[in-house]
């Protein structure tokens, strides 16, 4: 990023830092803050790297993956505008997992003692954080189990509505604003581009989706939903 964007003059309304922090701390991120610009691919942290502080998206979006032991990228969490990336890593020394731009990227830095002091001294924002650690880890845990319990066609579906979710659709044409290769796919799936691709055929024949090369529109988000409704993932 060629220059830094100062937090109150920041047009996002979704970063977690303006929407819970205030006063004299959101002024001190706001000084101390590094900006970065990541094109997409870019690695924003590895597995094994120095916690050195917290970062926040501004703009783009991010996803969490770490190797399995088959040596495939398993997807663990997507992040889009406003969400944090490393807060998982606190009180560690490394990262144990990988941080990879999925589009053009902005990330705000934030130190690890800046963080510490803001959370310290600001009850609103450390119980905001609480809150936050408490949903993600209860989405997390509730993904886990049910995703041996789903066929392929659920696992796909959970895939687009958990990455429609995080990124949303263009209000007019209804397309996914991001865009992902069967690969990308298959790994937020936990399933293979083969298997995906049989998939995408099978929901546009039920006019669920409609493929355009890479973009993805979501014709009937209810549909899709309604086939994992019974695993209640909220």
């Amino acid at each position: 990023m060629k220059e830094k964007v100062e937090c109150s003059k920041c047009s996002s309304d979704k970063c977690f830092v303006k929407k819970y922090c205030a006063g004299e701390y959101l002024e001190k991120i706001s000084k101390s803050k590094n900006q970065n610009f990541y094109k997409k691919g870019d690695s924003i942290f590895r597995e094994g790297n120095t916690m050195l502080g917290i970062h926040f998206i501004q703009r783009g979006g991010v996803k969490i993956v770490t190797p399995n032991m088959n040596g495939r990228e398993q997807v663990v969490r997507l992040a889009s505008e406003g969400n944090i990336l490393g807060h998982k890593v606190l009180g560690n020394d490394k990262y144990y997992f990988n941080a990879i731009a999925l589009m053009d990227t902005n990330v705000c830095f934030v130190d690890s003692a800046v963080f510490r002091e803001t959370c310290m001294n600001s009850p609103d924002f450390s119980y905001s954080l609480i809150l936050f650690y408490a949903l993600e880890l209860r989405r997390t845990e509730l993904r886990v189990k049910y995703h041996s319990q789903m066929n392929i066609r659920e696992k796909v579906a959970e895939a687009f509505v958990y990455i429609n979710e995080i990124f949303g659709t263009n209000p007019k044409t209804k397309t996914l604003n991001i865009e992902l290769s069967r690969q990308e796919l298959a790994d937020v799936a936990g399933t293979t581009p083969e298997q995906v691709t049989r998939q995408l055929a099978d929901f546009e024949s039920e006019k669920l989706i409609l493929r355009k090369k890479r973009e993805i529109q979501i014709i009937n988000a209810v549909g899709l939903g309604s086939i994992v409704r019974d695993y209640k993932i909220d």
